[in-house]
């Protein structure tokens, strides 16, 4: 069921966008199901239908629907989402594909900053670090082996257990238990041959292509916060980029 737009703080818009994701990724609306008619939207969200419209619009950018004129919208039917103009989170992205977000490989990491992450997060060589080395599966199947790397003194501000992040993002974490709210990311992408220890993890055979992203996070104030090394299986997501036209 749809909440009322109304009751929200945030501007009519955002909240539509809200509402119709999250009905997406609960699976109110299932891959390849169509959605009601403006009309009928408008009258389940309170809302007027340029404000459905916009909504719909931003949902079509992210690639979540396809508009398709004089007929209505439907829910893509593809493989996970990962709209490289948003910088969502692994959890997110799976659960807007309509999957099941879980984690096959958990281990904590206390190490000192080498030169490459002491640049990356603006720290002294040698500054103690915390990564969190994890295999991401989408309805049990492994998809992501994630390396998240944060300052140890920035985890200890927050008396919170680190095992939370088998089940829960980092993005939401760092918000409600540090106040540490991402506001955007820099990745360098690359296809690169899995080392042998990432393809073990994500079941492909030896020097099988992934596509590795490496990230910093920087929340307000342009602070580094997360440096993140990832190798995604190329079959299970569809990338997706919005490029301008030429200057």
């Amino acid at each position: 069921m749809l909440k009322s737009a109304k009751s929200a703080r945030k501007t009519l818009t955002e909240i539509a966008q809200h509402e119709l994701r999250q009905a997406i990724t609960d699976g109110t609306f299932r891959p390849g199901s169509q959605f009601p008619t403006e009309a009928e939207l408008c009258e389940m969200l309170g809302v007027s239908r340029t404000v459905v419209r916009e909504a719909l619009r931003v949902l079509e950018e992210e690639g979540l629907v396809a508009r398709r004129h004089g007929v209505g919208t439907f829910v893509r039917n593809h493989p996970i989402l990962k709209n490289l103009n948003f910088n969502f989170g692994i959890t997110e992205m799976i659960e807007s594909a309509g999957l099941t977000p879980g984690t096959s490989h958990f281990v904590i990491h206390k190490e000192p900053a080498d030169e490459e992450k002491a640049e990356q997060l603006r720290v002294d060589v040698g500054t103690p670090l915390i990564t969190i080395e994890r295999v991401r599966t989408a309805d049990g199947r492994p998809v992501v082996y994630s390396l998240d790397t944060l300052s140890e003194a920035l985890i200890q501000q927050a008396d919170f257990d680190l095992q939370r992040l088998q089940t829960e993002s980092i993005y939401s974490i760092l918000k409600t238990s540090i106040g540490q709210a991402i506001e955007y990311g820099m990745a360098r992408l690359r296809p690169v041959a899995a080392p042998h220890h990432v393809a073990e993890k994500l079941h492909l055979p030896p020097n099988a292509l992934t596509l590795y992203i490496v990230q910093t996070d920087y929340s307000s104030g342009d602070t580094p916060v997360v440096y993140s090394c990832e190798y995604h299986l190329p079959d299970a997501f569809d990338f997706l980029v919005w490029r301008r036209g030429a200057p």
